[in-house]
């Protein structure tokens, strides 16, 4: 919330005239430890390459991405890895932490949930290992 610092006297001055008075801006909601680490200390190890739905889902609604809305899976990477997240056009829009080796998870590209065996349905990235990187790219999907 930002706060404007002014003289009780001149407060009417301070709403109508900007050079009076001092405006401390807000400050934007800080990054969790693990969230800063995903999203600017840890190095990618491969790429998902999502469809347009699942960006929307990813970085608009903050949603778990699931194996139906990956259209490509590259790199080398392991469950537990932090991989890039790409809008069909290849911008990155996310990182995250995945749940699945890149050859578990050639297995499931495209494929809904229920397709699925058991042991893999869970999300190829949780919501919680998510973070969009621009959220001026995100409006242009």
């Amino acid at each position: 919330m930002p706060v404007l610092l002014a003289p009780a006297a001149d407060a009417a001055t301070a709403l109508a005239d900007a050079s009076v008075g001092t405006v401390f801006a807000a400050r934007p909601a800080r990054l969790s430890a693990r969230r800063f680490w995903v999203r600017y200390a840890a190095e990618a190890t491969g790429a998902l390459t999502l469809d347009a739905g699942a960006v929307r889902a990813v970085v608009r609604q903050r949603r778990s991405l699931l194996a139906a809305g990956i259209t490509a899976v590259s790199g080398r990477f392991c469950g537990g890895d932090v991989v890039e997240l790409r809008a069909p056009d290849a911008a990155m829009v996310a990182r995250g932490v995945v749940a699945y080796d890149a050859s578990e998870l050639a297995t499931m590209v495209g494929r809904s949930t229920s397709e699925l065996p058991g042991e893999l349905r869970r999300p190829v990235v949780h919501a919680d290992d998510l973070v969009a990187v621009s959220a001026k790219q995100a409006k242009q999907v």
